[in-house]
């Protein structure tokens, strides 16, 4: 069956983000298995992300597996397919996602969890594992999100946990291979793998670990690109120059979860890029990554570009860059004269809280940094900060007033021009952090130091403060360190009317929903005791928990711990990789 959407593209908004013939894009007509990945966003999101990307060409090259993809619609799109029972599809050959073998989705961000069950209510596939027999696909998910399954796993059939290159096309191998057997049958010959988690299989008796790559070297090209009709949000071809990052923040996620750093060699990824934009014709590249010029091969990566491309206008981006003048030369090098914005992220306003978090940032760098690039004609300075960190004051909050002053104080003689920007979010502790244990701030404690910064910049000149939802970090928070009960949570919110939470305020429905459910939020929003077991305790990501102890406990004494280029500090990754120093630093 194909849905026939002609007569309804001039009705809705964008129409071409539900065309799904982009250049690069892969049909197939033989296949013995095939799967539908379903980004849980709409489309001008979903298509900004790398990992979509990735998994798209390289598990197409799996001979005998199709995969095409699915986004969700946008709210005037999806009341069409109500009103005229039109199913869930995926985008290539406009396939209701019920006839698909599996349905995968990638999940980067809790607010999007109602998302996947709207996407299978369209589909009229039922929300719960248990109530799908064998005429409905294999149902699973992956993503950084997935670091805890616990919240979602009442919905999915299986779960893979880590990066996704390895295990996914080897996934996709094993099902075509076993494309006649039943789909327990199925998960019984993935149990195996690295990453994952089958809950209908899982005994208890051993951690999941989580599947890394060890070697960015030895990954295959994904040189062909999808290329959008239609503006997305970032809208250009992207490498992945390196993985992992040594830095050591408390608050990161990332940066631990994606332990250890892997380097592509200089080479591959001149050979990686040299063949996307040939085949895209994009006219941009981002070099992507945590901590871009922390790329051990960076200034040369830069120029060779600029060498090649000097006469074909090739746009550079760095969408992480290192608090020190030397970024703002690399930020130069890659610039062309063009000067938009340059942003910064000191994340506390305080020496004292940026020391707790082990940001390894000094005063003196962000004013040094703010200089060179006022020198350096940028006008535009973005500065982000969180509040609700642990250990943090009422005078760590208001210090981010007294930081843009001092940036302002010094930057202001040089050039009248100047705009700051101070973006501040709310701190949400995350599973394999060394904040995994802290209390997240409450709604009225949000309210208050919103109030405190307001009160400090207001009639401010040349800076503009801007301040996340309190809202949403507030629900980020309940569902992020979530348990099992949190499904239910999930699922009674999504029959209670929420869904596209970026975009809507449903707020009032997770409270009611909360309270319906007799959930106390205080259970997944207060601190944990730091020898309780915790729901993401079964994930086994390489960094040991004693190591995660050890930094909340420096975070508490306020002491650094170095970089790891520099200095190992014993996580626990060596156990896996020997010479992840080494990986570092090739």
């Amino acid at each position: 069956m194909r849905v026939n959407l002609d007569k309804y593209l001039l009705k809705v908004e964008k129409p071409a983000q539900y065309l799904g013939n982009e250049i690069n894009s892969i049909h197939k007509d033989e296949f013995k298995t095939r799967m539908c990945l379903f980004f849980p966003d709409i489309y001008e999101v979903g298509m900004s992300n790398l990992g979509i990307r990735i998994l798209y060409s390289l598990m197409n090259r799996v001979e005998g597996f199709s995969l095409e993809r699915g986004f969700a619609p946008m709210e005037d799109m999806e009341n069409i397919m109500r009103e005229n029972s039109i199913p869930m599809f995926s985008l290539e050959s406009k396939t209701p996602l019920k006839e698909f073998d599996i349905i995968g989705f990638s999940l980067s961000y809790e607010m999007c969890y109602p998302n996947v069950l709207n996407a299978l209510d369209l589909a009229g596939i039922p929300l719960e594992r248990e109530k799908r027999g064998e005429e409905y696909p294999l149902i699973m998910a992956g993503g950084t999100c997935m670091m805890n399954p616990k919240p979602m796993e009442k919905f999915l059939d299986f779960i893979v946990i880590g990066d996704g290159e390895d295990v996914m096309v080897e996934i996709a191998k094993r099902m075509v291979a076993n494309s006649d057997k039943t789909k327990m049958e199925k998960l019984q010959l993935i149990e195996d793998l690295d990453g994952v988690y089958i809950p209908a299989l899982y005994k208890g008796k051993k951690k999941i670990r989580r599947a890394i790559v060890e070697d960015l070297e030895k990954t295959e090209f994904y040189d062909n690109q999808l290329v959008p009709y239609i503006n997305i949000v970032h809208d250009r071809a992207s490498v992945e120059i390196q993985r992992g990052c040594t830095r050591g923040c408390r608050f990161c996620q990332a940066g631990i979860v994606y332990r250890p750093a892997r380097e592509r060699s200089l080479t591959r990824n001149c050979e990686l890029i040299e063949k996307m934009i040939r085949n895209t014709g994009y006219s941009e590249i981002s070099l992507s990554s945590l901590s871009s010029s922390d790329y051990s091969r960076i200034d040369e990566l830069i120029k060779k570009l600029k060498s090649k491309y000097e006469n074909k206008n090739l746009g550079i981006s760095l969408p992480s860059l290192r608090m020190n003048p030397y970024s703002v030369q690399v930020a130069d090098d890659i610039s062309g004269g063009k000067r938009t914005g340059f942003t910064f992220a000191p994340e506390a306003g305080s020496q004292r809280l940026r020391d707790i978090i082990n940001k390894g940032v000094e005063e003196a760098d962000v004013l040094d940094t703010a200089e060179a690039a006022i020198r350096g004609k940028w006008e535009n300075l973005k500065f982000y900060f969180m509040i609700g960190l642990p250990y943090e004051t009422d005078e760590d909050v208001a210090a981010i007033y007294d930081l843009a002053t001092k940036v302002l104080k010094r930057c202001l003689p040089i050039s009248k021009r100047i705009n700051v920007t101070v973006s501040v979010s709310n701190f949400v502790p995350k599973p394999h952090t060394p904040f995994q244990w802290a209390e997240q701030m409450d709604m009225e404690e949000m309210k208050r130091k919103h109030k405190i910064l307001r009160d400090l910049f207001k009639g401010s000149k040349h800076c503009t403060l801007r301040i996340h939802d309190s809202k949403k970090s507030y629900l980020e928070g309940l569902l992020s360190r979530g348990d099992e009960r949190t499904g239910d949570l999930i699922q009674r919110a999504f029959e209670m009317g929420a869904k596209l939470d970026d975009y809507r305020d449903n707020y009032d429905i997770w409270i009611g929903a909360a309270q319906e459910l007799g959930i106390e939020e205080k259970t997944y929003l207060g601190a944990r005791e730091l020898d309780q077991e915790l729901p993401w305790d079964m994930v086994d990501i390489g960094v040991d928990k004693s190591f995660l102890l050890r930094e909340n406990e420096k975070a508490r004494e306020g002491a650094l711990t170095p970089d790891c280029r520099n200095q190992c500090s014993g996580c626990g990754m060596k156990k896996r990789f020997p010479n992840c120093l080494k990986i570092a630093e090739n």
